[in-house]
């Protein structure tokens, strides 16, 4: 058993060891990494821009009428060719024989019609010495009319011949370039196949891509300028072609920019640069990530980073969303660094370190 003094010596000494742990306990505040944007820098321009290149105003898609076999290739990618010029031949073997079993029956028929014409004669000779009756002779006039119709039918079928076998030389539609030709000795071609692209001469147009969010806003562009990579050249331009259905795989809107201005050195296949300039727009327009954006109570705020790394709250009014940033409309100047992450975790007077932009 212990006695009472050793307990009491015992709960001196836990006393002094407790004290002799005790430390003060003094608050750290935490500092931040946060991500920004300065206002003002991503701001909506006044125009738009795409990519397009040089493009022929008519473009021809080529090919033979008929099927058959390529025997003879005229011209090569890039020529220049007139209308009427043969750009590719056909084996048309097979459809000058048919054309010369059409002359023949073509002649078959006429021998007979005459040989009817003949026999008539003759029986309206009889008719009038009562040799033969009436009936005899309508019966002849009869076998004239369907030898004329057999005569008739052997023209038009000795004509489409003639046609089928024009059809195995491939021709140019107008005066123009070679843009493509797939058509080689040798090939086998159906009918309607293109085997060539004809690009006519004459006016030359910007050819582009409109995405699904620019559309409007190409259409009511109040003007369009073109510049060539090539040279740096600048051109007016205008809207003549938006398409009103999207393309199937790529989900863009088929665009064409006539050039008025444009002359000879303006080259099919030039790459360009197309800037849409947007109507009604008198400014650049504020916009921030979405990320950016602390909404409380119905209203909408911003973090604001001061000169000495501390953030601030600040009321903004807010405009369009084009689904990944909003138009700041008032409440913010531009130049100020704006917090685009991890906006509820912060509070005001709080400091922060910047991650690299």
């Amino acid at each position: 058993m212990i006695s009472p003094t050793r307990q009491l010596a015992l709960a001196g000494l836990a006393l002094l060891s407790l004290a002799g742990c005790k430390q003060e306990v003094t608050a750290v505040e935490e500092i931040r990494p946060v991500r920004y944007v300065i206002a003002g820098s991503n701001a909506a321009s006044d125009s738009k821009q795409f990519s397009g290149e040089i493009r022929a105003r008519q473009e021809s898609q080529l090919a033979f009428r008929i099927a058959g076999k390529v025997i003879a290739k005229r011209v090569n990618a890039g020529d220049q060719v007139k209308k009427g010029q043969v750009l590719a031949l056909l084996d048309a073997s097979d459809y000058r024989l048919d054309t010369a079993a059409k002359q023949a029956t073509l002649a078959a028929a006429r021998a007979d019609l005459a040989q009817q014409q003949a026999d008539l004669k003759r029986y309206r000779e009889l008719l009038t010495q009562n040799f033969i009756s009436a009936a005899q002779v309508e019966r002849q006039q009869t076998a004239v009319d369907a030898a004329r119709a057999s005569l008739q039918q052997a023209e038009a079928a000795l004509s489409a011949s003639r046609n089928q076998d024009a059809y195995t030389a491939l021709t140019a539609d107008a005066d123009g370039v070679i843009a493509s030709i797939s058509a080689e000795p040798g090939m086998v071609v159906a009918a309607g196949q293109t085997v060539a692209r004809l690009a006519a001469s004459g006016e030359r147009e910007v050819a582009f891509q409109v995405p699904e969010n620019a559309v409007a806003a190409v259409r009511s562009a109040s003007g369009f300028k073109v510049k060539l990579w090539a040279d740096g050249r600048e051109l007016d331009a205008r809207l003549r072609e938006l398409a009103g259905d999207a393309d199937s795989a790529t989900r863009t809107y088929a665009a064409r920019l006539s050039l008025p201005g444009a002359d000879d050195n303006v080259r099919l296949g030039m790459t360009a640069s197309i800037t849409a300039r947007l109507a009604g727009q008198q400014q650049p327009q504020m916009r921030l990530p979405l990320s950016a954006l602390l909404d409380t109570a119905g209203k909408h705020y911003v973090w604001v980073i001061s000169p000495q790394l501390q953030v601030g709250r600040k009321t903004v009014e807010v405009g369009s969303t084009d689904g990944s940033s909003i138009a700041i409309t008032r409440g913010l100047a531009a130049g100020e660094k704006v917090v685009t992450a991890g906006v509820h975790l912060l509070h005001d007077g709080q400091h922060v370190t910047l991650l690299p932009q």
